[in-house]
């Protein structure tokens, strides 16, 4: 048998090696060689057949996630694997970065295989597919609350990104597709919670545990230490344990049923999205051309009907996020069904109060609630009182919501019976869920991201609720307390437990 050369010796190392194959094939963003930090290089050279990560924010999982899948996909004849995500959102960034690689060099786009009219198999249609000359398939799915899109499958190697959010029936789904001796492969920032199969797997002696805190990126400093301490509030907040140090952290709970706000995803016909950016609004001249623009980018139709509307107006780096629910009757319940989401970057607060007169105009709402903190007051202030408004007639529909305050339930034998604002909004969702009475248009992603990841934890017996992922949720509160407001005397104790209901691991 003829002796390798030392040529063909380093070809077969680089091949078996993902690290070694990842620094000869893939590229930086900038067109540089792709070089790998220590402890990526770690986890890149594990040969464990299970492991699992409780990572940071921003240390290099999602570049470690993409090279182990190309690699797999490129040296492996036949294989079959799966990237899984909790949402849709979650594997594009995954999916961005491969297509990256594949343009990149020639030489990974010539392994992909070809249909009979020569275009290279990328599937995007139900969900993204890639195919191999060498007859490897990767599979990209997202999980949803019950891992529907995985029940078809039988792959020998998954990989799961945001691990810690998926539900516990996607995580059988996902089990029940990996072949016996498969390997598994789950990425995650922790998230607190402590009834899940991603909990239990960082504690079993069956995976091989990966920690990666966010300090462990090379270009870590103390000003931005100081900027992610300023933001979560401290270091014993949940915040900075899970998204910074990567740590389970003190226990943590869901804030909403996914089972039960997933029953109220519907397809919405009239549903719009719509974003507008600080860009869109810089080259006007006057307020009046400003009017303009925003009507032109709006594009909205005069409704009729019953309307109310929710915001969450951002300040500095933080996005404004408003809400216009529309009230139908559905049988002899009430239902409020979620008409239009705007979306804005980094505009004034002049310009929100603009668009909320807007608003005003094209759906004349029964009542608008905003988060008085961030830009909040001083654009229902302007609203309130500048005279170019007053024919809005806003004064008693107009109201700002102090999150950190407290809300009157109801005077009981004399007493003023009140709740924390922020936790009677999220309490008024909660009941609403229950009873089916509101509805989110199945489309937009962003909405199921943030209402089956967000969380709270407990201190002292207070609730605090987790920080950055929950803006839309936040013009929904407004939306709920502006349109309850006027019943919270009746509300006694209908007003549903803001524990959750418990669930046990189904990972088997």
């Amino acid at each position: 048998m003829a002796r390798l050369t030392a040529q063909e010796r380093k070809i077969v190392e680089t091949l078996r090696s993902p690290m070694l194959w990842g620094q000869a094939y893939l590229r930086n963003r900038d067109g540089s060689p792709r070089e790998y930090w220590e402890h990526q290089r770690e986890d890149l050279l594990c040969e464990d057949r299970n492991i699992i990560h409780l990572d940071g924010r921003a240390v290099g999982k999602t570049i470690n996630l993409t090279t182990q899948v190309l690699h797999y996909a490129f040296v492996t004849h036949g294989g079959q694997g799966l990237i899984a995500a909790p949402h849709q959102g979650h594997l594009d960034t995954i999916i961005e970065e491969v297509e990256f690689q594949l343009d990149a060099n020639p030489d990974l786009m010539t392994s992909v295989a070809l249909t009979k009219y020569g275009k290279p198999k990328i599937h995007r249609k139900p969900y993204f597919r890639l195919e191999f000359t060498n007859g490897s398939i990767l599979y990209f799915r997202p999980a949803g609350a019950y891992g529907d899109a995985f029940r078809s499958l039988h792959v020998d190697r998954v990989w799961v990104d945001e691990a810690a959010w998926l539900s516990e029936k996607a995580w059988k789904a996902l089990r029940q597709c990996l072949n016996a001796g498969g390997t598994l492969r789950i990425y995650s920032t922790p998230n607190g919670l402590r009834n899940t199969t991603y909990y239990r797997l960082t504690l079993s002696d069956q995976f091989k545990v990966f920690r990666w805190p966010s300090w462990l990126n090379p270009g870590w400093n103390e000003e931005r230490e100081a900027e992610l301490l300023e933001f979560y509030g401290g270091r014993d907040t949940s915040g900075w344990q899970h998204e910074v140090a990567g740590e389970h952290g003190k226990p943590s709970y869901g804030a909403f049923n996914v089972e039960q706000f997933n029953l109220c995803r519907q397809d919405v016909l009239e549903y719009q999205k719509v974003v507008i950016t600080d860009s869109e609004l810089r080259d006007c001249e006057d307020e009046e051309a400003a009017h303009d623009r925003l009507e032109l980018l709006l594009n909205l139709m005069p409704q009729t009907g019953v309307f109310w509307i929710g915001g969450d107006l951002g300040y500095t780096n933080d996005p404004t996020e408003l809400v216009v629910f529309q009230e139908i009757d559905v049988g002899e319940r009430k239902v409020l069904r979620l008409v239009l989401r705007l979306h804005m970057e980094h505009v004034t607060y002049p310009h929100i109060a603009q668009t909320l007169a807007l608003l005003e105009r094209y759906y004349t709402p029964v009542g608008i609630g905003v988060d008085n903190g961030g830009n909040g007051l001083a654009v229902v202030q302007e609203l309130l009182t500048l005279d170019k408004y007053k024919a809005l007639g806003l004064e008693g529909r107009l109201k700002g919501y102090d999150f950190g305050g407290m809300t009157r339930l109801a005077v009981r034998d004399g007493k003023e019976v009140k709740k924390r604002t922020k936790e009677l909004m999220t309490s008024l969702i909660n009941g609403a869920l229950q009873r089916r009475q509101l509805v989110f248009p199945a489309e937009d992603l962003e909405i199921e991201d943030q209402f089956t990841t967000h969380t709270y934890t407990l201190r002292d017996g207070k609730i605090i609720y987790s920080k950055g992922n929950d803006h839309i949720i936040d013009a929904v509160r407004c939306a709920m307390l502006a349109h309850e407001e006027g019943n919270l005397d009746q509300a006694g104790e209908e007003i549903v437990s803001l524990k959750p209901v418990f669930t046990d691991p189904v990972f088997i």
